[in-house]
């Protein structure tokens, strides 16, 4: 039995925001469809049962899946290239050099607690736990 149609629309405002690949943004409507909610795309409803509805709708999935995927590509050879000129290097440490340094010894010796250690630095008690418990450093 199919459902009443209530006056309820999906509405997308951007379309490159509704799927991630064709399969899923047909999956969506033919869901919809089947509990009669229409599709609608920012000011325009579409019926995915009319062929003039899914003639429209299918080229726009194909533009957004190929715009996603070329700036995936992009972001991709964007982080290669910062990668090969040294400007990207991962995450950086929160605190300097000198205060990891200090931070396992002046807890070692009791002079501070772990948290008066993170309330000092303005950090998480994680973090000083990591400085404490890291494994030490190979001298060259």
């Amino acid at each position: 039995m199919a459902a009443v149609w209530d006056g309820t629309v999906f509405t997308v405002t951007r379309f490159d925001r509704f799927a991630r690949n064709m399969a899923e943004a047909n999956d969506i409507p033919t869901g919809l469809s089947g509990r009669g909610v229409p599709f609608g795309l920012g000011a325009s409803d579409y019926d995915w049962n009319d062929p003039f509805g899914r003639l429209f709708f299918q080229p726009l999935v194909m533009v957004a899946e190929f715009e996603a995927n070329i700036g995936h590509q992009r972001t991709r050879e964007g982080t290669a290239l910062a990668r090969k000129n040294g400007k990207l290097q991962g995450k950086q440490p929160k605190l300097p050099e000198p205060a990891r340094r200090s931070i396992p010894r002046r807890y070692t010796e009791g002079e501070v607690s772990l948290v008066g250690l993170a309330t000092e630095y303005g950090v998480g008690r994680s973090t000083i736990h990591r400085i404490i418990h890291r494994a030490p450093e190979n001298p060259r």
